[in-house]
């Protein structure tokens, strides 16, 4: 009975070419997608000689991986073939038929139930063990900015230093104003630092001259700060300076080296006196409007003179 189902299948499986040239045979025609299928094509016509055309038979439903001839040589091949599609599938072979007459075209068609291997339902079941990680952000655009900034941060501050170490080189911008508006705003600035009323009557008095010294530098033009009291007093005695102010410069200037350098105690009228004295001097011998527009002299520093 067995033997009777096998040539039944045979028997079914075979398919005639077109023409009847060609038949092929295969033990089954249920197939399983991606295995190999053996098939042997036998020439149906006496002393025709077959020849596959693989160009011409291979399609994206199957691959052939191989032909190879059997005995009578031309007249019957083995071909293994792999299907490519699931489902009721027909597989078409082309063939160069030759015999005594020309050669010729010929094509032989095969049936195929092509089923999905087992297990592949299976497999589109199973999950991830794990959910899908999320991409992780590109950071070479955020450190190529980092580095962008810092080399902006350090080039600000190293271009702001050497600006204020040649602010610094330079010193100070040149004071415009006219000499008596300069000494004025100084002596100002000397009598609200209260320097006298503290008792720091020696930088009182170095504040005092070095203040009248630079004025006078600026209004005769003679290096008033490089010179002693001695040199100043001649150098105004040449410049035909007022008999009285030279007496006033002269007063101030011996008291004032008295508490620097001998020590002397300054009396407490001195410091008011003293501020007093070196107004005069500066309003004198300023041309005549600016002294007309100077504002009365402050109170003393310490007390009327």
């Amino acid at each position: 009975m067995s033997i009777l189902a096998a040539l039944a299948g045979l028997a079914a499986a075979a398919s005639a070419a077109a023409g009847g040239a060609v038949e092929l045979t295969t033990p089954s025609t249920s197939v399983v997608l991606g295995e190999p299928v053996t098939v042997q094509a036998a020439a149906l016509e006496p002393g025709a000689a077959l020849a596959l055309d693989l160009q011409a038979s291979t399609t994206d439903s199957f691959a052939i991986t191989s032909v190879r001839e059997l005995e009578p040589a031309g007249r019957r091949f083995e071909v293994q073939l792999i299907p490519l599609d699931v489902g009721q599938r027909v597989f078409t072979l082309r063939w160069t038929v030759a015999g005594a007459g020309p050669a010729r075209a010929a094509s032989s068609e095969l049936r195929l139930d092509v089923r999905e291997p087992p297990g592949a339902a299976q497999a589109q079941d199973v999950k991830d063990i794990k959910p899908p990680r999320p991409a992780r952000p590109l950071l070479w655009p955020w450190l190529l900015l980092s580095a962008a900034l810092a080399a902006l941060w350090y080039w600000h501050r190293r271009r702001s230093r050497r600006l204020r170490e040649a602010l610094a080189a330079a010193g100070p911008p040149p004071d415009n104003r006219p000499p008596e508006a300069i000494a004025e705003s100084e002596l100002a600035a000397l009598e609200a630092s209260r320097m006298w009323e503290e008792d720091r009557h020696k930088e009182f008095y170095g504040a005092l001259t070095e203040i009248l010294r630079r004025y006078l530098e600026r209004r005769c033009a003679f290096p008033a700060t490089r010179l002693t009291t001695t040199e100043i007093h001649r150098r105004l005695r040449q410049l035909e300076f007022d008999r009285r102010l030279l007496t006033v410069f002269k007063d101030l200037f011996d008291r004032a080296d008295l508490v620097k350098f001998a020590k002397i105690p300054a009396q407490a009228r001195w410091g008011g006196s003293d501020l007093t004295a070196a107004r005069r001097l500066v309003r004198e011998t300023s041309p005549k409007e600016t002294a007309a527009a100077a504002p009365p002299p402050a109170g003393p520093a310490g007390g009327r003179p």
